[in-house]
């Protein structure tokens, strides 16, 4: 097994988002949410936020040239869900005209805020309970920095584990998200997601994450033509399809892709799209990640996969280290490295690269938000 981890640092150090795009980040979500734990208008209903999205579970990928850095902020509030949904939507309005007058429009579950460097959706949402609203606090208090490290994620770990009354009745108890379009309010556990990120990635020994970018990298670079899962419903599949005793990220890749040609077979050649629950939910039509995505784009989405996973293992097979270096090119295309002056003799399975060694943070998705294809 040729896993080549000097080779896939680098790899995955150039398609995170950089420097200057965790800059935007910061700078964008400390001030919105600066805002919100500040401003006179909405103190009456405002309960906590959180960051949530790509950013906040470590699995986005450097803008494209033409996109802007994209940051999700969940404002939790204690309005009830018996409130009209557009009703309840207005009460951000005089808070947005305030602070991002001419700079915000609303969509179906949100509000996007475009500023010169950075977009970011502000995220509506009503606690049901005190567990849960504590666990929102705990998780809103953490600071994001631009490099991660294993304590980041063990943080991340112990403020999910919080609530009033120091157990974990949150994950029973989803947040409501309002639907302006359909006037209704929908469940949504952006915590469990979140939870189930840290937790998977701390299963792998840390390359999880990085299994996701490298895949949304492949789906982003070599099949943009290809309609069906992006964004959070591909990083969904990855999650459900990746083994847990991987030991790198070629390990990961490779694997992640058969497991995927594995379970979802039939629904492909039935051209059907499976049905996947969001984390934390039930098993029912609302709540399925995929519901969007139609049978046929989705079939075309597997073919693709399939010729992926069969490349991946070619290369992970492949015992010449140059030879699987120009297949994982073929999957990843130009940001796939060159062999450099540097040995790549290591066998790989460095937690502190799949964390964070050149790792830095990023953003945007999640089952009932909308986001963009980081």
């Amino acid at each position: 097994m040729t896993t080549l981890p000097t080779l896939f640092e680098t790899f995955l150090s150039d398609i995170r988002p950089q420097d200057e795009h965790n800059d935007a980040y910061k700078e964008g979500h400390e001030t919105l949410r600066d805002h919100l734990q500040n401003d006179d208008d909405i103190d009456e209903f405002y309960v906590a936020d959180f960051l949530q999205g790509s950013y906040r579970r470590w699995t986005a990928l450097r803008p494209q040239e033409d996109e802007k850095s994209d940051v999700d902020v969940v404002f939790v509030s204690d309005l009830s869900s018996d409130l009209d949904t557009d009703v309840a939507l207005r009460k951000c309005e005089p808070f947005l005209d305030e602070h991002y007058e001419g700079q915000w429009e609303p969509n179906a579950h949100s509000y996007k805020i475009e500023e010169e460097e950075v977009e970011i959706d502000l995220v509506l949402t009503a606690a049901p309970s005190e567990a849960t609203r504590e666990a929102v606090k705990s998780l809103g208090s953490l600071d994001v920095g631009t490099a991660l490290s294993p304590d980041d994620l063990s943080t991340v770990a112990e403020a999910l584990n919080m609530s009033a009354d120091g157990d974990d009745e949150w994950k029973d108890e989803p947040l409501k998200i309002p639907h302006r379009d359909e006037n209704e309010w929908e469940n949504t556990h952006p915590l469990a997601t979140i939870a189930f990120t840290v937790n998977k990635n701390d299963i792998t020994d840390g390359h999880y994450v990085n299994v996701v970018k490298a895949i949304k990298w492949w789906r982003r670079t070599k099949t943009p033509d290809v309609e069906g899962p992006t964004s959070y419903p591909l990083e969904h599949i990855v999650g459900q399809c990746c083994p847990d005793d991987i030991d790198s990220v070629a390990e990961g890749v490779t694997r992640t892709l058969e497991e995927l040609t594995r379970q979802f077979k039939t629904d492909a050649l039935a051209e059907e799209t499976p049905v996947l629950p969001a984390h934390g939910l039930p098993r029912t039509p609302e709540n399925d990640v995929l519901k969007q995505i139609d049978g046929k784009d989705f079939a075309a989405f597997y073919d693709e996969a399939e010729d992926a996973a069969a490349l991946a293992r070619t290369a992970l097979d492949e015992e010449d280290k140059e030879t699987s270096r120009d297949y994982w090119y073929q999957l990843f295309g130009e940001k796939f490295p060159p062999f450099g002056s540097d040995d790549d003799s290591d066998d790989g399975g460095k937690k502190a690269m799949s964390v964070g060694s050149s790792s830095q943070v990023e953003d945007p998705s999640d089952h009932q938000f909308a986001e963009s294809d980081s």
